[in-house]
């Protein structure tokens, strides 16, 4: 694997120190990030959050090189790099993790297999509380079925059952 910091033919951006960002950022080419960012990055390169850099942000990118400070989750798709001026609060997860001495830490690290590792350019959408109702209420239909009697709580199922008995006692 190449090392990110000798990448001089590449393209990168720089977000200066005096920048201040909240919202969703997303980018295509390296990025050295040295201002202050709050909300989501979804990056397809590299990206480096430099020593002035301080993030209250999930982050996912291909390759994430981490020398400030980060408060949020970090999903790296190739490998994740925490230097030692670096300071994170917050899980990692990526195919290979390299900590140094020196760094502050406060999370998990899962290391996956890099296919289970995607960047993801928007996240999962949930299901809709309605299909899982309606999961449950066939399954519990074929049961109920089986019963051949009416819930009790239905009023109009209770009369009928009443107006069938009497018809039956005056016959």
């Amino acid at each position: 694997m190449s090392n990110p910091y000798d990448s001089h033919n590449r393209k990168k951006s720089v977000l200066g120190p005096t920048l201040k960002f909240k919202g969703e950022l997303s980018a295509d080419e390296d990025l050295l990030i040295q201002g202050q960012i709050e909300g989501n990055i979804r990056h397809s390169s590299n990206l480096t959050i430099g020593e002035e850099g301080k993030l209250k942000a999930n982050v996912d990118a291909v390759y994430i090189a981490v020398e400030g400070e980060v408060r949020g989750d970090l999903r790296g798709s190739t490998s994740i790099i925490v230097k030692d001026t670096a300071d994170i609060e917050g899980n990692i997860i990526s195919p290979t993790v390299s900590l140094y001495e020196g760094a502050t830490f406060n999370g998990s690290i899962t290391m996956k297999d890099p296919a289970e590792v995607k960047v993801a350019p928007k996240p999962p959408v949930e299901e809709p509380v309605a299909a899982t109702a309606t999961e449950s209420s066939i399954a519990t239909k074929p049961a109920a079925a089986d019963k051949k009697e009416p819930p009790a709580d239905d009023s109009s199922s209770t009369r009928k059952r009443r107006t069938s008995r009497k018809s039956a006692s005056a016959a």
